[in-house]
């Protein structure tokens, strides 16, 4: 089963795409954010030398109507799988998350009762003279003083938006009430509001809690499109009757020996590249809707579905499940014939030919696995190990470092460049020693989900919430930002990259940019 890292990354190579300048799946070409040799980057990002856009796509839906995947380049060809949502209109009528949403509903979990008492005694008994920066300083002030670091980050948002509203929000009573509306839906109109009568609300909060409920209906389509990566014009769609998943369908594709595969609401499709026909679906008996990006080696696709799958690319029968993974958010990778797996809690390493566990240490969270010779690197959601090396052997890795830092998210997957690991997401930028973790740089950054890539030593990373793309020299040195630019992408998918040109996704389209 062993055999050296630089093999293996050929094998995977050639399995991926025919082009060497490609962008064949998550992640890149070897699956790590690393671009293609001949791929380039500014040294300096000036207007003189800013990105000029080449095309944007027809409309694609995007978060909890279309998710947050990432696209796929190969042969020149672009590619995207979207869950693409719309609404229908029904006689029926729901209280569901996308309704308690929209009335402003948050989970407590993790807070104390005494303090969820607190904070609704103090929101109801604001004075209404309490209002502008004064209500605003209040908050934060109130926040600072009630809530541990942590939770601030998590819910420390929603509940200065329950007292900027003050008696106008709804109380989390209510809300727990509305929890217990019936899953399925009520038949119409005239049933809803009978159900919400015997609730015996005020009158205006009934009227806000039915004014709230759509008369549509969710549907979707599982769809794959195929666009000329020179243009934009569409070279084919395929589309199938799916099912609503939301925001949690964020998979990108993988192209392999003229297939794509691609893992959308209710199946994993293998279509060929050329037309876009079917050539085989298998049921995603897991989580419909995964966010997690097929990989695909040796004959088979791996896909973390709730359970790790292993499905066979000439038939698309499933010919194992590993239960031990657990999670249907992270994309896999290899090590020399092991999956590695994100999962709850824990880093796992599975045989890719048996699906048996080899083995499991602590790890956990969204982000994807990267590998460098004989060191693994993962960006975690435990507490206490957000960034974990180890080193890899025969029968269970060793971790050789761990650093913590308190963010909202961990999803943002590292990168591996010239000994040194480069971790830009969580809201920081980082430079770390590979052998020893040691700390080179770290700087306070506008820099969260998205996962960003290598090319040409340079870094490319959306800031702002995907409103800008910034380079960054990869160097320990010291931080040297080389400049940004507007781009308006969508801050949960990632870039690709491919020679000069930079392909992304925004909140309503695909668009490509060509650097000078």
């Amino acid at each position: 089963m062993k055999f050296s890292f630089l093999i293996l990354s050929a094998c995977v190579l050639g399995q991926l795409s025919t082009a060497s300048a490609d962008w064949p799946q998550w992640r890149g070409p070897d699956r790590n954010g690393s671009a293609d040799a001949s791929s380039e980057l500014p040294d300096q990002l000036t207007e003189e030398n800013a990105p000029v856009k080449l095309w944007e796509s027809a409309g694609i839906p995007s978060d909890k109507d279309g998710g947050h995947g990432s696209v796929a380049i190969a042969d020149g060809q672009v590619f995207i799988s979207v869950v693409w949502h719309r609404n229908e209109p029904t006689e029926t009528r729901q209280i569901d998350k996308d309704v308690l949403s929209t009335l402003g509903h948050r989970g407590t979990t993790g807070l104390d009762p005494e303090i969820v008492e607190k904070m609704e005694a103090d929101r109801i008994g604001l004075s209404s003279r309490t209002r502008g920066a004064a209500l605003d300083e209040w908050a934060n002030e109130w926040i600072e003083s009630n809530l541990d670091k942590k939770t601030q980050l998590s819910l420390g948002s929603w509940i200065k938006s329950r007292f900027i509203k003050g008696q106008a929000a709804i109380p989390l009573s209510v809300f727990d009430t509305l929890l217990t509306a019936p899953k399925e839906p009520f038949a119409n109109q005239k049933a809803l509001e009978a159900w919400v009568e015997l609730q015996n609300f005020e009158p205006a909060l009934k009227a806000q809690i039915l004014s709230a409920v759509p008369n549509t209906k969710k549907v979707a389509d599982d769809v794959v499109l195929c666009l000329n990566a020179e243009t934009g014009e569409q070279i084919w769609k395929f589309s199938n009757p799916g099912s609503p998943s939301g925001r949690s369908s964020s998979s990108t594709p993988a192209v392999a020996d003229g297939r794509i595969y691609a893992a959308l609401s209710d199946n994993l499709y293998c279509l060929d590249v050329s037309t876009g026909e079917e050539v085989w679906k298998a049921p995603l008996t897991g989580k419909k809707g995964p966010a997690s990006s097929p990989l695909v080696y040796e004959g088979k696709v791996y896909l973390q579905q709730g359970v790790l799958s292993a499905f066979d690319t000439l038939t698309g029968e499933e010919l194992w499940q590993n239960k031990d993974v657990s999670t249907s958010n992270p994309s896999p990778s290899l090590w020399e014939g092991v999956i590695l797996c994100n999962s709850k809690g824990k880093l796992l390493g599975v045989d890719a030919y048996s699906g048996a566990t080899l083995w499991s240490v602590p790890g956990g969270g969204d982000g994807t696995p990267v590998v460098s010779g004989d060191i693994v690197v993962i960006s975690s959601s435990l507490e206490g190990k957000n960034l974990i090396g180890y080193r890899m052997t025969d029968t269970s890795p060793s971790e050789i470092w761990s650093l913590d830092f308190l963010a909202r998210r961990y999803g943002s997957s590292p990168i591996i460049y010239d000994g040194h690991v480069y971790y830009l997401g969580s809201e920081r930028h980082s430079c770390i020693s590979l052998e020893s973790g040691e700390i080179q740089w770290e700087r306070e950054a506008q820099s969260s989900i998205s996962s960003p890539l290598i090319a040409d030593g340079k870094l490319l990373v959306y800031e702002n919430k995907g409103g800008f793309a910034a380079i960054i020299e990869a160097t320990p040195e010291e931080y040297r930002n080389l400049g940004k630019t507007k781009i308006g992408a969508l801050f949960c998918a990632s870039p690709a990259l491919v020679g000069r040109d930079l392909f992304l996704r925004t909140t309503e389209s695909i668009a490509c940019y060509r650097f000078p």
